[in-house]
């Protein structure tokens, strides 16, 4: 960033030419006069600053909710210093239900229940393979991965029985 605030003034002038330029529809492509026009050697300075003008926006924005978020929790926390011991202490029902609304609210806010995306995927980032498998291979599968209820591993009594089954689970 330049020291001078005169050349960041006309640079941040410029970039916001630039931003309004790619929003409008349908959107000019960086090589456009009217981009071109605004100062810029070529096509790819012009997306260069445009991406940077892009993440100095994000990252002010990143303070704003950073700064919102602090500010609506100390209010929640205000709120719940006030109603949490008349609704634990007084057995107050009404105090008890702006508390589960203002612990709810406080966790929207944070985004405590946002949901955990998992994916499981295959060799290669592909799909998983599945094929049938006899009782016998999926229970080697759990020895080698551990049993993660070793307690309730008792020997069954219908181990004979698959035995006698082939993979199909016909008998054999």
């Amino acid at each position: 960033m330049p020291n001078n605030p005169a050349v960041q003034a006309d640079i941040d002038e410029r970039r916001t030419q630039l931003i309004q330029l790619r929003r409008e529809r349908p959107k000019l492509p960086f090589h456009h006069p009217k981009i071109l026009a605004l100062g810029y050697s070529s096509a790819d300075v012009a997306r260069k600053d445009f991406y940077r003008a892009l993440e100095v926006r994000r990252k002010g924005f990143d303070i704003e909710v950073t700064a919102y978020r602090e500010e609506q929790n100390e209010v929640l926390e205000a709120l719940l210093e006030t109603y949490l011991p008349l609704a634990l202490d007084d057995k107050d029902i009404k105090a008890g239900k702006m508390v589960l609304d203002l612990l709810e609210r406080q966790a929207k806010l944070n985004g405590w229940e946002a949901a955990l995306k998992a994916e499981l995927s295959g060799p290669g980032g592909g799909a998983v393979p599945i094929a049938s498998s006899s009782i016998a291979e999926l229970r080697d599968l759990i020895r080698t991965a551990g049993d993660p209820d070793p307690e309730d591993d008792l020997p069954d009594e219908d181990d004979a029985d698959d035995e006698a089954l082939d993979d199909d689970g016909d008998d054999a």
